[in-house]
């Protein structure tokens, strides 16, 4: 079956809808160019395109992403890891939304997004404690702090950098200064 060639666009194509092209629909899916490609070919039902060239068609957002719910094509995104939540020594809290836990090199690092506003000590924190999901709370003596100003009102990132060696366990059954015994400190 040959490919249709795109019409020429009309009055009532040129509209505000927004238009797609094969690699923007390849990637709703979660497949290579290729894919749809094959998938134009075989499939009589799928979009016809608005505008566009032969070599590189565009079509209506909205038409593509229904045909790929029809034929169960389209990629469903992966949830959000639940928040995580920082307590600084100082009673501060903050919930980050989107959390990433990482080490490397000697030092980790945890990021995640907060509200924008919100007082968090700058430019390093110790934490009291850290809730990360699948990690054990823990706390950091002298986290680098650095914030991000997203070009958004309602939300910032959080970047806390430290050693590795100075995050320890939280003991939840111990008061700060005994869980502090017999510890090294690192100034």
């Amino acid at each position: 079956m040959p490919i249709p060639v795109p019409p020429p666009p009309s009055e009532k194509d040129v509209t505000n809808e927004p238009l797609v092209h094969l690699a923007q629909i390849a990637r709703l899916a979660g497949v290579g160019r290729v894919a749809v490609v094959n998938w134009r070919r075989r499939h009589d039902d799928f979009p016809q395109p608005v505008g566009g060239t032969v070599e590189s068609p565009t079509f209506r957002l909205a038409a593509a992403e229904a045909w790929l719910r029809t034929h169960d094509k389209i990629r469903n995104p992966e949830p959000l890891p639940p928040p995580a939540t920082v307590t600084f020594t100082g009673g501060q809290a903050a919930t980050l939304h989107a959390p990433h836990l990482l080490t490397r090199n000697g030092f980790t690092k945890l990021g995640g997004y907060i509200e924008r506003g919100l007082d968090v000590p700058w430019p390093t924190a110790d934490i009291a404690q850290a809730d990360v999901p699948g990690h054990a709370p823990f706390r950091v003596e002298r986290a680098n702090v650095d914030i991000s100003y997203l070009d958004s009102p309602e939300w910032q990132f959080l970047l806390l950098t430290w050693l590795t060696e100075r995050c320890r366990p939280v003991n939840p059954t111990a008061t700060s200064d005994s869980s502090r015994s017999g510890e090294e400190h690192h100034q």
